[in-house]
């Protein structure tokens, strides 16, 4: 898999909406594996971009970058280093922003599962679970050893004999959460998400963001999210600043981009190319053009012809 689009409908463990935010050379792809109850993910995320999501309700979400990147990734506002453990209660919503490839690797464990009932008490116990989250600072050589471990869960299971790889797995996943457990018992500091810093900032954006979610079809205008959040528009401004890294208008601009690019992905030719975008609220086609080609590489028109060769004809 080297395909942006591709890449966003693999995630497993949440439900995800991404938003590419700049053109990328980097491949996309994601990698998981299915142990006994946990599930375990590697991920290569080709270029900048908004992710916004929310866990499955009966899974416990950590997340940690494979790749050695520090300030390149905020999580709802806060800057993280290379060596962060992301923990992510079950049904908690999330917003991650990339100014930049990453990889990473992340584990879903049954929210009753011991380590996870070992640590979400600490996540939970100052924030309600829909928005409360843990930033996790790990030495070093103790953030390479999960990875690593991780890694190699993932090669003795797929070097294994199809027979074998139930008890694999089993014997796997016990590792892995050995691993954890450690990691969480020789953890250097940690922050609760969110804080007095970034709290006023997320309401308004979650508000903004389920607004947006609760309207995926609706051309939606400035106006629209003001009235929705119920503050003034430099409220607004600010808040999407610093939560996001970009301004209301400038996000708005990259959802009907990114809506435009599912579109023509998903219609090929069941749809014509300036109804698609006519429903999206363009009005002016060649300077959405333009930006469509910066981002994703190729004109809408392009687009559409390559989607539309790829489709079985149904008229035939």
């Amino acid at each position: 898999m080297n395909d942006f689009g591709e890449y966003t409908d693999a995630i497993r463990g949440a439900r995800v909406t991404f938003l590419k935010s700049a053109p990328s050379s980097h491949r996309w792809g994601v990698k998981y594996l299915a142990l006994r109850r946990a599930v375990l993910q590697f991920g290569a995320d080709g270029g900048p971009g908004i992710v916004h999501g929310v866990t499955d309700p009966n899974f416990t979400t950590l997340i940690i970058q494979s790749s050695n990147f520090d300030d390149r990734v905020l999580l709802d506002g806060a800057r993280c280093q290379a060596s962060d453990l992301v923990i992510l209660p079950p049904g908690c919503h999330f917003t991650f922003v990339r100014s930049g490839h990453v990889e990473w690797v992340a584990w879903s464990l049954p929210r009753e599962e011991s380590i996870a009932t070992k640590i979400l008490p600490a996540v939970t116990s100052q924030a309600p679970p829909k928005t409360a989250k843990h930033l996790v600072r790990l030495p070093e050589q103790i953030a390479s050893r999960l990875i690593e471990a991780s890694g190699q869960a993932l090669r003795s299971i797929s070097d294994s004999a199809p027979a074998d790889r139930p008890v694999i797995a089993w014997e796997t996943e016990l590792a892995l959460m050995d691993e954890l457990a450690y990691v969480w018992d020789n953890r250097a500091s940690e922050v609760l998400l969110p804080n007095k810093y970034t709290v006023g900032s997320e309401r308004i954006v979650l508000e903004a963001l389920e607004f947006v979610r609760k309207n995926p079809e609706s051309i939606i205008h400035i106006k629209d999210i003001v009235k929705a959040t119920k503050v003034e528009y430099r409220t607004l401004l600010r808040a999407f600043e610093r939560y996001l890294g970009f301004s209301p208008k400038h996000y708005l601009k990259l959802r009907q981009l990114n809506l435009v690019y599912h579109e023509i992905r998903h219609m090929g030719s069941a749809g014509r190319l300036v109804d698609i975008l006519v429903a999206h609220g363009v009005t002016e086609f060649g300077r959405f053009a333009g930006r469509y080609r910066w981002l994703f590489g190729e004109l809408p028109s392009e687009a559409h012809r390559r989607s539309s060769a790829l489709k079985p004809d149904k008229s035939r």
